[in-house]
Parts: C-alpha cells; sequence; structure tokens
C-alpha cells in the first residue's frame, strides 16, 4: 500500500521535469545556439565623448526647452454669425440651468418621441415660429418630450397650444414645476 503513493509521486515528478523542456523536441541544437552578430556604429557614449561638453548640456537643454527668440504682438478680431448667437440659445435650453426657484404651474407637451433627432427638428421648428419662449426638452425612459413655455396659469397656456394647434396637433397642456416667467409689463432692472 506504501509503494502506490511512491510509485504515483514518482510519476508525477517525472512528468512536471519533463514538460520543462517539452519545446525541445524536434529542434536541432544548432537552432538553439544561433547568434545573431549586430554591429553599432556609434554608441551614444563615443558621441557624447567626441563633442565638447558645453555643446551635448546645450543639444539637450535647447532642444528639450526652447523659448521664443522675439514675441510679435499682434490684434485678433473674432466675428462671429447671428446663427451662433441661436446655436448658443438652442443648446443653452436643452438643460435650463437652476439660477431661479421654480413653481407649480403649466408647460404645453409639443412632442415626444423615443428619437432624441426628431424631438430636435420639432423643436427647431418651434423656435423658427418662435424663438422667445423657452423650450425645454425632458428625458422619461423611454421617451424624450418637447415642452414648451412657463406660464402661471391653465388658460394662458390653453390659449398658446390653440395658437399652436395647425402645427401640432396632439399638443397637450401639462402640469410641471416651472421658472418663474415674467410678468407682462414688466422690465428688467439691473441692480448691483
Amino acid at each position: 500500500m506504501k509503494f502506490v503513493p511512491f510509485l504515483f509521486a514518482l510519476i508525477f515528478t517525472s512528468c512536471s521535469f519533463s514538460q520543462n523542456e517539452w519545446w525541445r523536441i524536434g529542434k536541432s541544437n544548432e537552432a538553439e545556439t544561433e547568434e545573431v552578430e549586430t554591429t553599432v556604429e556609434e554608441t551614444p557614449e563615443e558621441i557624447i565623448k567626441e563633442t565638447p561638453k558645453d555643446t551635448v548640456t546645450e543639444l539637450w537643454v535647447n532642444d528639450s526647452i526652447k523659448e521664443p527668440e522675439e514675441f510679435k504682438k499682434g490684434t485678433i478680431n473674432v466675428s462671429k454669425s447671428s446663427a451662433v448667437d441661436k446655436i448658443i440659445k438652442f443648446k443653452s435650453t436643452t438643460i435650463p440651468p437652476n439660477l431661479s426657484p421654480l413653481m407649480d404651474g403649466y408647460r404645453i407637451q409639443l412632442f415626444f418621441d423615443q428619437d432624441r433627432n426628431e424631438v430636435d427638428k420639432a423643436r427647431s421648428k418651434v423656435l423658427q415660429m418662435d424663438d422667445e419662449t423657452p423650450t425645454y426638452i425632458e428625458y422619461k425612459a423611454p421617451n424624450y418630450f418637447l415642452l414648451l413655455g412657463d406660464y402661471r396659469t391653465k388658460l394662458a397656456a390653453e390659449k398658446v397650444r390653440a395658437e399652436l394647434n395647425a402645427e401640432f396637433p396632439t399638443a397637450i397642456v401639462v402640469e410641471d414645476r416651472i421658472y418663474l416667467p415674467k410678468i407682462d409689463g414688466e422690465e428688467e432692472t439691473d441692480e448691483h
């Protein structure tokens, strides 16, 4: 019975030693000892010895950090079209900034779809008709909703919805948290 574990250990160790040399089977000794001779024309140390010390440090320092020799003064002219302002306004109201307090109110849901591009197309159509009224795109899985305006009363929202009924026949008035809308006749004043 003691002979079986000894035999097992002997077979196991011989197999493990033979596995380390398995890749050498079928290869000749010439392939194992083949050497490739490479010649290097000059080593970096030889290059450094041949060049003067000042030149070496000058090469290394000047190549790594090179400052401009002179500064030229110039002017920059920025010209942008009004289309850029419209794009900035369009993108800035996609996710409205949280600058003012919210209140309960109404918005007009003009359009909804699962494709964001379709909602953006509908939004651009609205902005062509009226670019003063804020538009909002909200995502509630799995749809994107195009909402228009900040209305305090349902009656004010219904009036605007009736005007947009030709372009957006499926528009509805929905309750939502809105930003404080400007009251008609309210003047903007800068208090600093």
